[in-house]
C-alpha cells in the first residue's frame, strides 16, 4: 500500500506549529524543542509533517537515510507510526527513530518488532539548578574555587540579558572568537552558523540568555530556553578561556538571573567526546536522560 507524506523544511514561520504540539506532551530530551532544531537546521535537513494529528520531525544527513523523532502531541501516535512504517517501505528505507525516551521505546516494543539500543553518547545531562547556583558542599569544591577566583580577580564584572540591542555586538565578538579558533571542526562551524542565526533573529525566538563583561568587554555568554514546567535546556555556553573562571561565572549567572524558579537544567549530551563527558560529569548531574535508537522491522500482528 502506497503512503504519501509531504515533509516541509522548518523555517521561523513554523515556530507556532511546533509549540502547539510540544505543549501537548511532556518530554525531557533536548532534541525536539524548536530552538534546538532551528539552531542546527543549516547543519542537516530538518523537516516536519502533521500525521494523525501528531507532529512528525524528520532529520536527514547528507547521503544517509532519514530518521525520525517519536510522534509529538495528543493525536493517534500508533496510527502515525504505522503510516511512517508504510511510507519508509515504499521508499525502500528502514523506519528509524532516534532520541527515544524509555517510555517511547516501550511503546514501540508493544506494537512493533524492533532492533534497539541505548546511545550513551546522546544521553542528556540534567542538573539541579539551585545546586549549580550555590555550588555548596564538597562535591562542588573545585567549581566554587574557580568561581571565587573569578570574583576576587574581577569584582566589578557585569551581567546583562541578551537582547536585540546587544545581540549584534555579541555576534561580532563571537565571530572574532571563532575566527581565532585553529582548524575548527565541522561541528564547530555548524554551531557558529547556528549561533549567528539565533542572534540575528533573537526577538523571533524564545531563547533567554546572558552576557558577562569585564570593563565593558564581553568575556562570556550563554543561552537556553524553557522546555517544560520544571526544566530548561542550555543550548550554548561560550567564554574566553584565557579568563580564569569565565565558564563558571556565566553558568552560575544565567541560572541565577533567568532560570532560578525552575528545578532542572538540561545541558544536553557529550557526543562521546571524552573531554566533554569529563566536564559534564564534573558538575555532578542529578540524572541522565537516556536516549535510545530503534529500527522498526515489522508490525506486531
Amino acid at each position: 500500500m502506497e503512503c504519501k507524506i509531504t515533509f516541509k523544511d522548518i523555517t521561523l514561520k513554523d515556530k507556532q506549529i511546533f509549540e502547539t504540539y510540544l505543549s501537548q506532551d511532556q518530554y525531557q530530551i533536548s532534541d525536539i524543542n524548536f530552538g534546538n532544531l532551528y539552531l542546527w537546521h543549516k547543519a542537516r535537513k530538518i523537516s516536519y509533517a502533521i500525521l494523525s494529528d501528531c507532529l512528525i520531525i524528520q532529520t536527514t544527513y547528507e547521503n544517509k537515510n532519514p530518521f525520525y523523532f517519536f510522534p509529538i502531541g495528543k493525536g493517534d501516535k500508533l496510527g502515525a507510526i504505522k503510516s511512517l512504517f508504510t511510507y519508509a517501505q515504499t521508499r525502500g528505507e528502514v523506519l528509524e527513530f532516534h532520541s527515544l525516551e524509555l517510555e517511547n521505546l516501550d511503546f514501540l516494543k508493544a506494537h512493533f518488532q524492533l532492533e534497539s539500543f541505548l546511545n550513551r553518547d546522546r544521553s542528556d545531562y540534567v542538573y539541579n539548578i539551585s545546586e549549580l547556583i550555590n555550588l555548596s558542599g564538597r562535591k562542588y569544591h573545585k567549581k566554587k574555587n574557580h568561581l571565587n577566583k573569578f570574583l576576587q580577580t574581577y569584582p566589578h564584572f557585569s551581567y546583562e540579558e541578551i537582547t536585540a540591542q546587544n545581540a549584534n555586538e555579541l555576534n561580532q565578538t563571537y565571530q572574532q572568537w571563532f575566527e581565532a579558533t585553529p582548524d575548527p571542526s565541522d561541528g564547530l562551524k555548524n554551531e557558529f552558523i547556528g549561533i549567528q542565526n539565533a542572534l540575528n533573529h533573537w526577538n523571533e525566538l524564545d531563547f533567554i540568555g546572558g552576557i558577562v563583561r569585564i570593563d565593558g568587554k564581553i568575556i562570556a555568554f550563554s543561552f537556553g530556553e524553557v522546555i517544560n514546567e520544571k526544566m530548561v535546556v542550555i543550548h550554548i555556553e561560550k567564554a574566553d578561556s584565557s579568563i580564569h573562571g569565565a565558564y563558571q561565572i556565566i553558568n552560575q549567572q544565567l541560572l541565577k538571573n533567568s532560570f532560578s524558579k525552575y528545578e532542572y537544567a538540561n545541558r544536553e549530551e557529550d557526543l562521546g567526546i571524552e573531554g566533554l563527558r569529563k566536564a559534564k560529569m564534573s558538575y555532578n548531574p542529578a540524572f541522565l536522560v537516556d536516549k535510545y535508537e530503534a529500527k522498526v522491522l515489522s508490525i506486531n500482528s
